[in-house]
């Protein structure tokens, strides 16, 4: 198939690199915005992939020949920038295609499609999210190595609106067999991993971050048998928005295993510290991480946002998001991402408008 990447970051490089090798024709877009130019040899296409070389068919920083004729356009990217980056591709995206968020599930396929609605109404395309990054990836930028840890199981997966799930899924499977429909892009939301993970135990250990961030690492070192208590009880509350919605209810040990991010048999605080995909990835090194930036103001705000509609208590999701907007001085709930902002009436059946 032909495939567009929108994001030259590690998630994007890394796909183009396993796209191409699995025999798909592939672009990859990096924003003329972007803070940071990749490596000179993924200009030209070329990326050393898991012990060999590969030449990507393209790469370009014009949306316009990132898009165009692709029946797959996928992003690659943090929540809080893919709105931006979306900005970019609208007026070159093509009657027919697919958008395939692939990354942290924050229910972004219906705030993209509600912008392309009142920006091209003329244009018919389909737009889903996974619940995760298909791939726990790493790039390497000084030297252009591209490696796959992990390839993600019982990837979550539903379109908006939920009907064109199959359709998509019909040829997203084509590109990665371990996507599994969900009931809808609540569900997606309800199961991205991250603000479970991420907010509480960083904070938590927000001195030793503060002061020796370049030698911190999160799940090896800072998930510890008090930290961890944090991370089931907001977990807890997660399944509870889960049960009220109907969906199915699985704690964080379990989905991570099912996903082979974790081991089974071990308990939690275990299975962070010794997980092989997470162990020894390092940071975050500042508390203004995507740790927080992302996982706070675009996961844990939007689930107290579902979970205020269901009259779900969150204390400990409040909790976090009212210390990380103290110490970060950023009003989160102001700033994150809410059902009202994305257009959903909490008064009525938030299943049925998805």
């Amino acid at each position: 198939m032909k495939v567009s990447i929108i994001g030259a970051g590690n998630g994007g490089i890394v796909a183009a690199a396993d796209l191409t090798a699995r025999g798909h024709t592939v672009t990859l877009y990096h924003s003329p915005s972007a803070i940071k130019d990749p490596h000179s040899d993924i200009t030209e296409g070329k990326v050393h992939f898991r012990g060999r070389p590969i030449r990507i068919s393209a790469f370009t920083r014009n949306p316009k020949e990132a898009v165009k004729e692709a029946e797959v356009v996928m992003t690659c990217l943090p929540t809080h920038i893919l709105s931006d980056m979306f900005e970019e591709i609208i007026p070159y995206l093509e009657a027919g295609q697919m958008i395939f968020i692939n990354g942290a599930s924050a229910m972004s396929s219906m705030k993209l499609s509600k912008r392309l609605e009142r920006k091209r109404p003329e244009i018919s395309v389909m737009i889903g999210e996974s619940m995760s990054l298909t791939y726990a990836a790493r790039y390497d930028y000084a030297t252009n190595d591209a490696d796959i840890i992990l390839r993600s199981r019982h990837n979550l997966f539903s379109a908006y609106p939920s009907g064109d799930t199959e359709p998509m899924l019909s040829k997203l499977h084509m590109l990665y067999d371990t996507l599994v429909p969900a009931e809808n892009i609540l569900e997606t939301t309800l199961n991205n991993g991250n603000p479970e993970s991420h907010p509480a135990p960083s904070i938590l250990n927000s001195g030793t971050i503060d002061n020796d961030g370049e030698n911190f690492y999160l799940y090896r070192d800072g998930v510890t048998e008090h930290t961890v208590k944090a991370i089931e009880a907001i977990d807890g509350e997660r399944q509870e928005i889960c049960k009220v919605l109907g969906f199915e209810v699985l704690d964080k040990a379990g989905r991570s295993e099912r996903s082979t991010y974790f081991e089974p048999g071990k308990a939690l605080k275990t299975q962070y510290n010794e997980s092989p995909v997470l162990r020894d990835l390092a940071g975050p090194t500042a508390l203004d991480n995507r740790y927080i930036v992302e996982d706070v103001g675009h996961g844990l705000v939007l689930w107290k946002s579902i979970a205020e509609a269901l009259d779900v208590h969150t204390p400990t999701i409040d909790a976090v998001i009212h210390l990380t907007s103290l110490m970060l001085e950023v009003d989160f709930m102001r700033e994150g991402t809410t059902l009202e902002k994305i257009g959903l009436d909490a008064s009525h059946d938030l299943n049925h408008q998805v």
